[in-house]
């Protein structure tokens, strides 16, 4: 098969699939006329979505089982690479890493996808799959994703659709490889978990309970036509758990808190020695926290962790015992921007915090944001995160050791920083 027969663009999967645009409200271009020159292959062409109409097909949209593409290229050899924005990365009981991101845009058609790596991150595969619902004629996107492996080794993938930039609830779905270092690995179909976003890491709690954060954007987020939709969620609005017992077979709604001057909640979830659980959660000045005595159920009063960047930060129990933090600033005193993504580690349950590695101090373009944190059975922390969004459309990661956190610098065998993953070029040291 010659290249330009298997050059595919956007509307002829649209004419594959058999599918149309939910309630008529994705628009796809007419295809440029027969004697233009031809193109490079491009999955996303212009589309828009009319604000005006509102539907019960439109708000029926959401619950549609998503599509996984397994076998996306060519189709989005050129379309992925301007744009990058960081979700997740995991690591296996082999040693496999898995990073998922964001292509496309941070906005209403984005899409994620996924790739993996079997020499620590050295080289990196072509995305293996990728989930984007607009490609199969619905209007909306993929902007969150979270991968985790569960204690039986599964890989785990949590995502969301949306129409619009936020349609008011969103739908938060899971796909899992039971065998993720198989040289072909198999994925589940998608399963419906909740509403809302998981864009942080579950917890196994010491009583074996499975907790999921799911984050319920606030209402000034909700774009149109669907801003005056979905009142009945306004009470969940927040910084939620789901709860399993049966590892994962079903999730059930537990509690959350409604953090005052939130945005987009990204709250990471520990469970501290004396069986308390601690919430960190994104506000526009701040990282605020409150604490649950009771699995998750209730949750108490709003404080102060530190000043922050209004961006994220993410905390998770080592197998050392001790708690990483990565944030922006090399300090708990002074509020900074999207720079200076520094990891801490406290060996108290966060009320004091040891060392300081700084993984990237760069500011230009968008800076450096969305840390995530994984970590091998051997011990080695991967930290993953991007760098200017859409001027340098990297996906990074951070490779290292407990020991380097305390010492403030690189000092362990294998440890690495500011490694990518993925740039405008494409993956680094790709292979098939």
């Amino acid at each position: 098969m010659s290249d330009n027969q298997r050059q595919v663009d956007r509307r002829e999967l649209l004419k594959a699939t058999g599918t149309v645009a939910a309630a008529g409200l994705l628009s796809v271009p007419d295809s440029a006329p027969a004697q233009r020159a031809p193109r490079k292959p491009n999955l996303r062409p212009p589309l828009t979505i009319n604000p005006d109409k509102l539907s019960q097909e439109l708000l029926n949209a959401i619950r549609i089982t998503p599509r996984v593409n397994h076998d996306p290229f060519p189709a989005y050899a050129g379309s992925y690479l301007p744009f990058a924005m960081a979700q997740s990365n995991e690591v296996t009981r082999s040693g496999r890493v898995w990073t998922a991101w964001i292509g496309g845009e941070d906005g209403p058609i984005a899409y994620l996808l996924a790739s993996y790596s079997d020499d620590q991150g050295k080289s990196w595969r072509k995305p293996v799959f990728v989930i984007d619902p607009a490609a199969y004629g619905l209007p909306m996107g993929t902007r969150v994703g979270c991968f985790w492996c569960d204690p039986r080794g599964r890989l785990w993938l949590f995502f969301k659709q949306s129409c619009s930039h936020f349609d008011g609830s969103c739908s938060n779905w899971y796909i899992r490889c039971d065998n993720p270092d198989a040289k072909t690995p198999v994925w589940s179909e998608p399963t419906y978990v909740s509403f809302g976003a998981t864009i942080t890491k579950p917890i196994v709690r010491k009583n074996g309970e499975w907790l999921l954060p799911v984050s319920l954007w606030e209402r000034w987020h909700i774009g149109k036509p669907f801003q005056y939709c979905y009142h009945e969620l306004d009470a969940v609005r927040g910084a939620n758990v789901f709860v399993s017992d049966d590892d994962g077979v079903h999730w059930r709604y537990c509690g959350g808190h409604i953090f005052k001057d939130s945005c987009f909640n990204e709250h990471s979830v520990v469970e501290l020695t004396d069986g308390r659980l601690w919430m960190l959660s994104r506000c526009h000045k701040e990282i605020s926290q409150s604490f649950s005595e009771n699995g998750g159920r209730a949750w108490g009063e709003q404080s102060t962790a530190f000043p922050h960047a209004n961006a994220k930060c993410v905390a998770r129990r080592l197998k050392s015992g001790r708690i990483l933090l990565v944030k922006h600033g090399k300090d708990f005193v002074n509020r900074t921007g999207r720079w200076d993504l520094t990891a801490f580690l406290s060996e108290d349950d966060g009320k004091t915090w040891k060392g300081g590695l700084l993984l990237d101090e760069r500011r230009d373009g968008t800076g450096v944001s969305y840390p995530d944190i994984a970590q091998a059975s051997d011990g080695t922390i991967y930290v993953h995160y991007d760098r200017g969004r859409t001027t340098h459309a990297e996906i990074l990661f951070a490779r290292f050791r407990d020991d380097d956190v305390l010492a403030k610098k690189v000092t362990s065998a294998g440890a690495a920083l500011k490694n990518v993953v993925k740039d405008r070029a494409g993956m680094r040291g790709g292979s098939a």
